[in-house]
């Protein structure tokens, strides 16, 4: 079982990444705008890069695609692959595969490719991009989230996991 997770995990960071990479790198730093402080967007459109629109609509599709294919993948690992039948089953399935994905997010998109590379620099909000760049604030208040919030939110799907796949 452990082997299907770490292997899982692995599919899950890569198919993340590629979700993250389409969903900003054509479009540049500016087309990932919301995924900055609230400040540093307000910048962006006073400098005329983007609209609060183009904003709130990149935000809708990139949240709403991005809800859906979480949960369509870990339900097909953890019920589909894994063959998780029970509910205590399929919430620490669900709890394992939360922490890891969110461990990788917090390291290599946050931390490796947001704080510590010159991609998502604009310039304009040098002043105001000091926070999304102090790495070390950001593992303070994300690591904790991962590891604790992510317990409720295993119950939570677990559950309505285990409810879909006992329909089945």
């Amino acid at each position: 079982m452990l082997a299907k997770l770490l292997i899982e995990t692995l599919v899950i960071w890569l198919l993340f990444f590629l979700y993250v990479w389409l969903s900003t790198v054509p479009l540049g730093p500016v087309g990932g705008a919301f995924y900055y402080e609230q400040d540093i967007q307000d910048r962006l459109v006073e400098l005329g890069l983007i609209t609060r629109e183009r904003i709130a609509r990149r935000r809708r599709m990139a949240v709403t695609s991005g809800i859906v294919a979480v949960l369509a993948v870990f339900f097909i690992c953890v019920c589909m692959v894994n063959g998780a039948r029970s509910y205590l089953d399929t919430v620490w399935q669900t709890y394992v595969l939360f922490a890891l994905m969110e461990t990788f997010d917090c390291v290599v998109i946050d931390t490796l490719w947001v704080a510590l590379s010159e991609w998502w620099d604009i310039p304009g909000i040098e002043d105001l991009s000091a926070s999304s760049k102090d790495w070390r604030a950001r593992m303070r208040v994300k690591v904790p989230r991962i590891f604790l919030g992510g317990i409720p939110l295993a119950f939570i799907l677990g559950g309505l996991f285990w409810l879909l796949a006992n329909q089945l």
